[in-house]
């Protein structure tokens, strides 16, 4: 342990509060608190500092005059007396730990929580370089669901502004601890170990510590070596509400980045209050109807804007291309117009990896009925379905109107649903029989900076008696998948280059597809469902497929972003805000997932936890009816959830009521399920007990709802 400022290391002591009072090189302040430091190297980009704070040692005759809260004195915040004075009124030189107080309260941290019985352990963060500050959420953003208890954490660098680096030389027994506050990128403040502990037991949390910094930071760099210049980005269409597009107007600010919000007149981001102000930096009103000219209207109301835009983005699916053609006619950084026109087309998208024959675009039940009763002598182009097939709207989202047919005569039904939505043609395609999956790329300039699997389980449509009504609206989202990893290699590979191919190079993708003849399968049972490798019996023979669903030029929605963001640290609005700016430094470095290791828990390399993303559906049309403690009042069915079962509760991550009492809710929102929230959960160590527990928070998720 190498000394700082003075401090050695702890030597062996009794498992007492007295043993405070014997530490080599340690000073007591005026209620007999004694301190500790010493310095840890976290990787190649940061030195950690921990201070380590013990109880105070009981007096014989303690002061009248002074009185103790939270370890400190009423008097001053320092301990010291008014006077700078201790109890007889004799000078007295501040103490390492008045010093500590002081820096704290000085650079903003406020008055830490001391315990009177127990030792606190706090962290200063150094960068071992100089440079600007690629995001003010940093600590916040790596350190979330730390098994390791976190009191408080302070990030104190400001994004965009410079701070000078240090080095481990730097530190010297001259140097006060109030300047390796001052000079700190951010301190953390860990939950108490018992005053009790033996000096090993100490000894192993710091050095757990040490082990989770060093994973969570994983190589990811606080500070960029070049300035950053501001920069402002233009979000077309804002989010309905700010529940979804909380974490969008988050990244921006944590970014520093000035959003501007082009929508409708009436948008709720429009009035020029002060919430509004602290989320976007300006709202041009525009008028949005999707024609021939919304594309100039969208140029026209950036040309009125004051001051420069750098960038142009969206996350409605129905605005990617006329975005692309905006930013095209102005030169702002965007993939092609013809990768959107392809990705937004799931006829054209499918036609990737498809055949001639097996998939069908058609505009109504008539042009359907005259495919399939053309002649099959090669005269014309010819259709032949291969049941079951799907069918879906060629321009659609969130899985709206997509059936399931295993029988001819129920086509010209699943047809007219699809043709029905958007407006848009139905594209009838093939059924892939296999494990779904969800597949989110970060790439820059082409190259894969971070690629995640997810699994979907079967859902409603996918059973084998499934019906034309069934929906493929989902139930759950399972991190990181546990496919076989030959075929999660061959799953990165394929959908890889058809990004490429398309000509997407840059941003964050969203893909969803199927495996065909994996090694794996859901093994269903009452109330649960596992993917497991297939009984050796039945090993496909085939070499596994991966089979393309759709593709999303854009994150994952805003539910699903979520398990993502928490389980690997990757922000996928941060990314696509970067990429519209074409700031590549910072998104190679924002796209950098935690560190942990495989094992013990066999997952993939940078999940932190197993996770489950839960779905709770509305079970019928009525009014939300909140619970009524007789204590707190009304409460929301996920609170409910918590205070019920406590022994869940530790399992959940965060829980989120889209409903509040009095709100009407129905059972489908343009023929897709509609949901009363979500739950994610989850576990260290054991994936199939992430499930078992995402399981049982669904059953017990409880809500009244009365006819109305």
């Amino acid at each position: 342990m190498a000394q700082v400022g003075g401090f050695a290391g702890l030597p062996p002591f009794s498992p007492s509060t007295a043993f405070a009072s014997s530490l080599l090189g340690t000073q007591n302040d005026g209620q007999n608190r004694s301190l500790f430091l010493d310095t840890v190297d976290i990787g190649r980009l940061y030195i950690a500092v921990n201070v380590v704070i013990f109880p105070p040692v009981p007096r014989f005759s303690p002061p009248s005059h002074t009185s103790i809260t939270n370890g400190v004195s009423k008097d001053t915040p320092n301990g010291i007396n008014g006077h700078g004075e201790d109890e007889n009124r004799r000078p007295r030189t501040p103490t390492q730990f008045d010093i500590f107080l002081r820096g704290l309260d000085e650079i903003g941290f406020g008055s830490p929580k001391l315990s009177d019985t127990n030792i606190s352990v706090f962290t200063l963060i150094f960068p071992k370089t100089s440079g600007h500050v690629i995001r003010d959420d940093f600590l916040q953003l790596r350190l979330q669901d730390s098994p390791i208890p976190v009191i408080r954490i302070y990030h104190r660098l400001r994004v965009l502004h410079y701070h000078n680096g240090i080095r481990e030389a730097d530190f010297n027994a001259d140097q006060c601890i109030g300047s390796l506050v001052k000079n700190a990128g951010g301190i953390i403040q860990w939950g108490e170990v018992s005053s009790y502990s033996a000096i090993s037991q100490l000894q192993r949390y710091r050095a757990k510590i040490t082990q989770e910094l060093i994973y969570r930071f994983n190589g990811v760099s606080m500070l960029s070596p070049t300035p950053i210049e501001s920069k402002t980005v233009a979000l077309i269409r804002g989010r309905p509400n700010l529940m979804t597009g909380g974490p969008v107007y988050a990244a921006a600010k944590a970014l520093g980045l000035k959003l501007v919000i082009i929508d409708e007149p009436g948008h709720w981001l429009e009035a020029d209050t002060e919430e509004n102000r602290n989320i976007r930096e300006a709202f041009l009103t525009t008028d949005m109807t999707e024609d021939d000219t919304v594309v100039d209207r969208i140029i026209a109301s950036i040309k009125s804007y004051d001051h420069p835009i750098h960038g142009i983005f969206t996350l409605s699916d129905n605005f990617f291309v006329a975005v692309a053609k905006v930013a095209e006619t102005l030169g702002l950084p965007c993939g092609p117009v013809s990768a959107f026109e392809t990705a937004v087309d799931k006829y054209k998208s499918r036609m990737l990896q498809d055949s001639p024959g097996h998939t069908a675009r058609v505009t109504s039940v008539a042009e359907l009925e005259a495919l399939l009763a053309a002649p099959k002598d090669g005269s014309i182009p010819f259709f032949t379905p291969k049941f079951p097939v799907i069918v879906k709207p060629t321009k659609g989202w969130s899985s709206e109107c997509v059936s399931k047919v295993r029988k001819p005569r129920h086509l010209a039904r699943a047809v007219e649903k699809a043709t029905a939505r958007h407006g848009s043609a139905a594209v009838i395609e093939p059924f892939f029989d296999g494990p779904e999956i969800d597949v989110n790329f970060v790439l820059l300039d082409g190259e894969i900076l971070f690629c995640e699997i997810a699994d979907e389980p079967p859902c409603e449509a996918d059973s084998a008696k499934a019906k034309v009504s069934d929906t493929f609206s989902p139930v759950a989202l399972t991190l990181p998948s546990s496919l076989p990893e030959d075929e999660q290699e061959m799953v990165r590979d394929t959908l890889h280059k058809i990004l490429l191919k398309i000509g997407f190079t840059t941003g964050i993708f969203h893909l969803e597809a199927r495996v065909v003849n994996s090694k794996a399968e859901y093994c269903i049972g009452p109330g649960f469902e596992m993917l497991t490798l297939k009984h050796k019996d039945r090993m496909p023979t085939e070499k596994a497929e991966c089979k393309l669903i759709e593709i999303n030029a854009r994150p994952p929605g805003y539910r699903v972003s979520v398990p993502s963001r928490h389980t690997y640290g990757v922000d996928y609005f941060a990314v696509r805000m970067l990429a519209a700016v074409d700031d590549k430094e910072r998104l190679r470095e924002v796209a950098k997932p935690f560190g942990h290791v495989e094992s013990p828990s066999y997952r993939t390399p940078g999940a932190q936890y197993w996770s489950r993303l839960v779905y709770i559906p509305v079970p019928k049309d009525g009014i939300v009816k909140w619970k009524e403690h007789e204590e707190l009042g009304l409460i929301s069915p996920s609170e409910d959830l918590k205070l019920r079962r406590p022994d869940l509760a530790e399992h959940i991550v965060l829980a989120v009521d889209y409903y509040k009492d009095g709100d009407k809710v129905i059972k489908f929102t343009d023929g897709a399920r509609t949901y009363l929230g979500h739950i994610l959960v989850k576990h260290t160590y054991d994936r199939d007990e992430a499930i078992t527990i995402g399981n049982e928070v669904l059953q017990e998720y409880f809500v009244n709802i009365h006819d109305g």
